[in-house]
């Protein structure tokens, strides 16, 4: 199972083959051991964003589900978080910060040929004469690009933060370049606001501030350019401006995010249903004023979105689809943050792999002020299959061949405490080998 992981994350460079995807797979093989466990806080919340998604999709566009282009797009979420799920049905023993190294180094170096091939036509400053003359690696859309290459500067990060290495800091500069050359703003935000984190010292009451202030900066700014007059369920805003990114930012302040408001408002408790940003909706039955039911509605599986995370979801699921977002973030970051501290011998092998998720988890939530980066599968899947590394990581014990740690009768998945058991355990085996054998007197 560890191996569909693996592939799944070497392909993540990329959604011209979108393998990346398989990282749900151990789901669909073993699912049955989905039951009686425990896990850890922020799996919980996910699993009931899970649910409320779905059955926001069975109740507004229940077809969708059979649909490939919904999980391409309106529905990418699911392809997004599965494989954190699935993290929880198998087991391994790798060296996590020592793959992740490998796979830093291995995903600057394939984008080098590219970044080498875009330089040579475009040069370094093209971005300033042309926008669309930007970077767009091995994706498609340069938002894309710019997400994965600011996900991937934060692991590199997080291996430069574990062991001072002037490879990977030369490696992190040349990242940092590929990430310029995208023109992604939202992207440089979220390697600035990451850089910016750690040099406060990680602090726990920082995400607290982080949320916060992305929250009410997105409602804040949709409020401030909403227009009364306006009819925001109706037409598509049609964008004058002749700058590219001029006109990116007009749209989200002129027409995107006072529509996503505007869908908030019309249903605040449960949304408007998980695809419908981008549909026509021509009539809202409103029930006390807290719940909407769309009617008349002509359904499309585009990837328009509100280029803003919060307001998205909000739209769709409403605050209690927001706050569990939030609360699977808020608690995502402190389990990495508790990982990552921890001295036990046995842990030292994935502290990177936790510093990864909690810098990586900080990034996204300021990329998704300015875009919807919360849900997308280039952003999110080298995360989620991370974390679903490290549920599914288990502690060598110590005497004979290495063998893995089996859960509990009960089938206890990796949690911070099973961790620590696990790992006080192995060093207690240790201090007793360490003991000399008593000597025989004749």
């Amino acid at each position: 199972m560890v191996y569909i992981t693996l592939l799944a994350l070497l392909f993540s460079i990329t959604n011209f083959i979108p393998v990346s995807a398989i990282g749900f797979a151990p789901i669909c093989l073993c699912a049955w051991r989905l039951f009686d466990r425990r896990y850890p806080p922020f799996v919980t919340c996910l699993s009931v964003f899970g649910l409320l998604a779905l059955g926001s999709t069975l109740l507004y566009d229940p077809q969708a589900l059979l649909s490939y282009d919904f999980y391409r797009h309106d529905g990418n979420f699911f392809v997004s978080y599965a494989p954190i799920l699935a993290g929880c049905l198998y087991s391994h023993e790798l060296d996590l910060d020592k793959a992740l190294r490998r796979f830093f180094v291995f995903a600057v170096l394939a984008n080098l040929p590219p970044y080498a091939v875009y330089v040579a036509q475009n040069g370094l400053l093209a971005i300033f004469s042309n926008a669309n003359d930007s970077f767009g690696s091995y994706f498609i859309a340069r938002n894309a690009a710019g997400g994965f290459l600011a996900m991937l500067f934060c692991l590199g990060l997080s291996c430069y933060v574990k062991r001072h290495d002037k490879l990977v800091l030369g490696l992190l500069v040349l990242n940092a370049m590929f990430v310029f050359s995208t023109y992604s703003r939202g992207s440089m935000l979220g390697m600035a606001t990451a850089i910016a984190y750690l040099l406060l010292g990680r602090k726990r009451w920082l995400v607290a501030v982080l949320m916060a202030a992305a929250v009410a900066f997105s409602f804040g700014a949709a409020w401030n350019h909403t227009q009364s007059a306006v009819d925001y369920m109706a037409h598509e805003h049609t964008v004058r401006d002749v700058d590219a990114k001029t006109a990116n930012v007009d749209v989200r302040f002129g027409w995107l995010w006072p529509r996503a408001l505007a869908y908030f408002e019309a249903s605040p408790i449960i949304g408007m249903g998980v695809g419908s940003f981008d549909d026509e909706v021509h009539d809202v039955v409103n029930y006390f004023g807290v719940v909407g039911q769309p009617r008349d509605v002509t359904v499309l599986h585009t990837d328009a979105h509100a280029h803003n995370s919060y307001l998205h979801i909000a739209a769709e699921l409403g605050v209690i689809g927001l706050a569990l977002m939030l609360a699977f973030y808020w608690h995502l970051v402190k389990w990495a943050v508790e990982g990552a501290a921890s001295t036990l011998p046995a842990r030292r092998s994935s502290v990177g792999a936790y510093t990864f998720v909690e810098l990586s988890s900080v990034c996204l939530l300021a990329m998704g002020t300015t875009e919807h980066r919360l849900t997308t599968p280039s952003n999110v899947l080298i995360l989620a299959l991370v974390v679903s590394l490290l549920l599914s990581w288990r502690v060598r014990r110590a005497g004979g061949a290495a063998k893995v740690a089996r859960p509990a009768t009960r089938g206890v998945a990796l949690t911070a405490a099973a961790s620590r058991r696990d790992s006080q355990d192995t060093g207690t085996v240790c201090r007793q080998r360490r003991v000399a054998a008593p000597v025989r007197r004749s």
